[in-house]
Parts: C-alpha cells; sequence; structure tokens
C-alpha cells in the first residue's frame, strides 16, 4: 500500500470513531477519568471542571455512613461558581437509585486560590450517603450537578463497599416515627419576602445504629398539608452539624440537622404552615413537624 492511500485510510478510521462517538446517547456510563458526562436535559457545551474528592476511585467505604464530596466550577459563570444543585446516585439517573441530596456553596477557597477566581472559593459540593443503602461489594456513584442554563452533568467513582449489609431492622423492631423538628423559622416568626431564606431543623432516628449516624434517609418541605394539596418547597440537605439534637439524643445525632434555602417570594404575604416530612432509613417510617409562621414584605 502506497504512503497516500495509508494517509488516506487513516484518515477514515478517525472519521468513523470520531461519528461513533457523536451517535452515541448521551446517557453512556462515564468513564471516571473523562470530564462531566451530559445527563437528564443536558444541553449545550461542556464549559465546566471539577472532582469526585472523597471516596477517592477505588476506595472502600463503610456500609454505614458515609461522605461523598468535591468541587464543580461552570467556568462560563458570571461572580458564582455555576451549580444550584446536586445530587448522589447509586448508578445513573435513568435507572439507578437516589442515595443522597448534595449541598452546594461549600467553602473551597484551595480552589479558588488555584485557579485564581476568587468568586469560585464556594464552589464545593457535599453529601452523606445513609447506611443501608448500598449492597456489599463494588457500586458505582454517580455525582450529578445542576446548572441553570445547561441541565444535568455528572461524573461518576468506583468504589467498594466494605462489609457485608446487616439485615434490615424488622417493623417488629421498630415501628417508632422518626423525630423531625423545625429550628427556623422560629415560631410565628415574621419572615421577609424577599431574598432567600433559609429553613432549617433536625430530624433522627433514635434506633439508627451507631454508625448510621442520624438514620434519615430524606426530608421533604411542604408549604402547607402536604395530602391537602400542600406545595412542594424542596429537599433539605442532610448531614448539617447540630448541636441542639446532640444535645437532646446524644453526640451520634450531631449531624441531624437540615436545611432548605427557598426564595419566599413564590408564596403570598399572609400567614403559612410549614411541614417536614422525613423517612427513616432504619424502619421507612414517617415522622411529620409543623410550624406556623408570617411571611410580610418589610420593604415599606
Amino acid at each position: 500500500m502506497s504512503p497516500a492511500w495509508a494517509a488516506v485510510l487513516r484518515r477514515l478510521v478517525v472519521l468513523g470513531v470520531t461519528l461513533v462517538a457523536l451517535l452515541s446517547p448521551t446517557t453512556s456510563v462515564a468513564d471516571p477519568l473523562t470530564s462531566w458526562t451530559p445527563g437528564p436535559s443536558a444541553v449545550l457545551d461542556n464549559t465546566y471542571d471539577g472532582y469526585i474528592d472523597v471516596p477517592a476511585p477505588g476506595a472502600t467505604v463503610p456500609e454505614g455512613l458515609f461522605m461523598v464530596s468535591g468541587w464543580f466550577i461552570d467556568t462560563t459563570a458570571d461572580g458564582w461558581s455555576g451549580a444550584d444543585s446536586a445530587q448522589v446516585w447509586l448508578g445513573t439517573m435513568d435507572s439507578g437509585l437516589l442515595l443522597a441530596a448534595a449541598s452546594t456553596g461549600e467553602s473551597r477557597p484551595d480552589v479558588a486560590a488555584a485557579l485564581g477566581n476568587p468568586f469560585w472559593a464556594t464552589c464545593g459540593f457535599e453529601a452523606f450517603v445513609p447506611a443501608y443503602m448500598l449492597a456489599p461489594g463494588p457500586a458505582t456513584l454517580s455525582v450529578y450537578v445542576h446548572t441553570p442554563a445547561k441541565g444535568w452533568w455528572y461524573r461518576q467513582v468506583n468504589v467498594v463497599v466494605s462489609s457485608p449489609a446487616p439485615a434490615r431492622p424488622s417493623p417488629n423492631v421498630s415501628t417508632q416515627a422518626p423525630v423531625v423538628a423545625f429550628e427556623r423559622p422560629r415560631p410565628d416568626e415574621i419572615v421577609p419576602s424577599a431574598g432567600t431564606y433559609e429553613i432549617s431543623g433536625y430530624a433522627l432516628d433514635v434506633h439508627a445504629r451507631p454508625d448510621a449516624g442520624a438514620g434519615i434517609g430524606e426530608v421533604k418541605v411542604y408549604m402547607g398539608d402536604r395530602d391537602g394539596g400542600g406545595t412542594l418547597v424542596g429537599v433539605a440537605e442532610l448531614g448539617r452539624n447540630d448541636s441542639v439534637a446532640a444535645g437532646l439524643y446524644g453526640p451520634q445525632f450531631a449531624s441531624a440537622g437540615w436545611r432548605l434555602l427557598y426564595r419566599p417570594t413564590r408564596f403570598h404575604t399572609s400567614d403559612h404552615v410549614l411541614y417536614a416530612y422525613a423517612v427513616s432509613a432504619v424502619n421507612g417510617k414517617e415522622g411529620v413537624a409543623q410550624r406556623y409562621f408570617t411571611l410580610r414584605d418589610t420593604s415599606q
């Protein structure tokens, strides 16, 4: 074969590989060593940077509570890091299991200093995966990050769950609902209708194993009774430090705090009732708390 024909053949091979990559579905499994991968509703170009720092690739994680953390930046974002929400999944969104909602805006001054942009000092994300969520053996964790303009994008890390999962407690062991409480707003507090407000509290299952943290799988907050047509405000971030819960129920529950940021402008200025629904990761039971408060325009 002449050198000229060999060169033509190499170009055709490269073109074929490129076409296969372009036609492949965006829900394919990501290589942990590659960049962020398009997920549901993902659009436009990949302008992202960031990594999953914990756990490291191939790390052994406990069957009980463990942390997933790292950082994410949209390099086209103006004045902030660009992520408005994040989640941790076993597998992928299209066929996997949601493990935890992650907090965004966590402090990462090391990233800001390394990349020379002070607006990226709050580019961290952090989540706590509850116990009883993973089977023993290999597992692929996906961190999904959402940006307002480009949808969900994700990276993955492969880990090994360290020990056989203990049998889930039967309903005969504990049928008690978890404890859930509001800390903000305070009872009958007047909340300004402008800006962003942080709703917070704590939730825990007193029967949680010592290595299972607070024993809570999820906290959802509604404006009004959920079963009476209330409006979902959002899914709370779990694993927050809470000295009140630790003081009342013991040091195991120091991370029983939860929080949720919301914009009061979504709702009319009036008297309202918030409902927090917490689901136990121990027995699947649900606890509920109420908090009365007033939403008022304080700009006048």
